[in-house]
Parts: structure tokens; sequence; C-alpha cells
């Protein structure tokens, strides 16, 4: 149960920053924070973030075309579903 509250200062574009990849995780800020302060272990090498940044932003990526690919297909079984029901319809099946 979380009982504690801790205020912290960033930049604007920190926070701008925060929110955008939280929102793209679909988590708030807080929590996209509390599970990346979990898994910080600090001994990263000079250069890895920003590895590992570009990796979490073709993921990001990847992840957003196939919702989108799944939206797509999705529109199109209901479209095909409505066909055919009217095509059952249409020869009094039902």
């Amino acid at each position: 149960m979380k009982t504690e509250r801790m205020t912290i200062l960033v930049t604007p574009e920190q926070k701008a920053a925060i929110t955008a990849r939280a929102e793209s995780l679909g988590l708030s800020a807080g929590e996209m924070l509390r599970r990346a302060v979990e898994t910080y272990s600090g001994d990263a090498k000079p250069g890895s973030e920003d590895l590992l940044n570009a990796l979490a932003d073709e993921l990001f990526a990847a992840a957003k075309s196939a919702r989108a690919a799944l939206s797509s297909a999705n529109k199109e079984v209901r479209t095909t579903l409505k066909q055919l029901q009217k095509r059952r319809l249409s020869h009094g099946r039902v």
C-alpha cells in the first residue's frame, strides 16, 4: 500500500519526457517512476542508457504499429460479420 509522498523537482523537458514515456506505456507518471526505481541498478555503462532508450523507442513504435494493425483488422472483421449477417437475413436464414 502506498502511504508516503515524495516531491521531486525536474526540468520542464524532463517532466515532458516522463509524462510522454508513461503515457506511451499506459501508466501514470508515478507508477512508471516507481517501476524505474525498482529496476535501477546503478551500474550501467556509459552510453548504455542511450542504447536502452533507443531500443525502448523502437519497441514503443513497434507496439503502436501493432495496435494500429490490430485495430484495422478488427474493423475489417466487424465489417465482414455485418455483411455475412445481412446475407443470411436476405436469404431467410437467421
